[in-house]
């Protein structure tokens, strides 16, 4: 009953050995790119192909050593802002 949770918690989504949030962050930014410049600069959209790869590798490559860097991502926003202690410390706490 345990395995599949214990599965999921391992070993995170992926598409094609990148996680899946930055591959989707990386897609939708190169389709941005793409299509502003196809209708600006007329490019060909095969150009973009390689860095579609290219980005996709780097991520991939990242995550060899970071498998869960979709979570990391995730829980960057509401961590990214310093907390008020109430009570003198050092370092940043989590708890009010």
């Amino acid at each position: 009953m345990r395995e599949p949770i214990l599965k999921a918690v391992s070993m995170p989504p992926r598409i094609f050995w990148a996680p899946f949030v930055p591959a989707v962050v990386n897609f939708s930014i190169q389709m941005g790119i793409m299509v502003m410049c196809i209708a600006i600069f007329h490019i060909n959209p095969l150009w973009f192909i390689p860095t579609m790869l290219i980005g996709h590798l780097i991520i991939a490559a990242y995550a060899w050593q970071e498998p869960h860097l979709s979570k990391m991502m995730q829980t960057y926003g509401p961590m990214a802002s310093k907390s008020q202690n109430i009570y003198p410390v050092k370092g940043n706490k989590l708890a009010p």
